[in-house]
């Protein structure tokens, strides 16, 4: 099943990117947190493809091809501002290829600013619901909701490629209420 979903590029892409955002995450200013490792793989796995599954799955929904694409660029600034504390997670992205035919038998190439809005705020929603659900459940879900909500936060960022940038372009004031909530579930984490 999980081989028809993804190619073994995407399947390799996605495995480097998990494992880097899961170091990321664990990393603190004298060494890994080992003891907690394990759950942020799981954690990271989980709200990382979650993300971008939702990507693919509306891009395909608008009959879109659609894949997951490593940035090793983006694998070396997460691993540089690591070790200085800031969480860069932009390490790959959902490329979309929007080739489909229209009702004259014409090739349409472009998305329109709304199905480029709709796949660009799947993501960041999966792990804004992961986020709430977490917080709600209890201080014991704390770490789980603290990932969530920094990959919510981070995505919502209006600088391209980001997912913010798309949705800022797409829509204002959505883009406005999504950060702003990211803001108010991230700060406390910081106070």
């Amino acid at each position: 099943m999980i081989m028809q979903i993804f190619t073994k590029e995407e399947l390799r892409d996605i495995t480097i990117a998990v494992l880097v955002l899961t170091f990321m995450f664990a990393f603190r200013p004298f060494g890994l947190d080992f003891a907690n490792l394990p759950t942020y793989f799981l954690i990271v796995l989980t709200a990382f493809v979650c993300h971008e599954l939702a990507h693919k799955f509306v891009a395909m929904k608008f009959h879109c091809i659609a894949f997951f694409k490593l940035w090793p660029t983006g694998v070396f600034f997460a691993l540089l501002f690591m070790l200085v504390g800031i969480k860069f997670a932009a390490l790959g992205a959902v490329v979309i290829y929007p080739f489909r035919f229209g009702r004259w038998g014409f090739r349409r190439i472009h998305l329109t600013e709304t199905e480029s809005g709709l796949i660009s705020v799947a993501g960041p929603l999966v792990n804004l619901t992961f986020a709430l659900i977490f917080l709600l459940a209890g201080p014991s879900f704390a770490l789980v909701s603290f990932v969530n909500s920094w990959l919510f936060l981070f995505n919502m960022f209006p600088v391209p490629p980001l997912d913010g940038s798309k949705i800022l372009r797409w829509n204002i004031a959505l883009w406005t209420i999504l950060f702003i909530i990211g803001l108010v579930l991230v700060v406390p984490y910081f106070l």
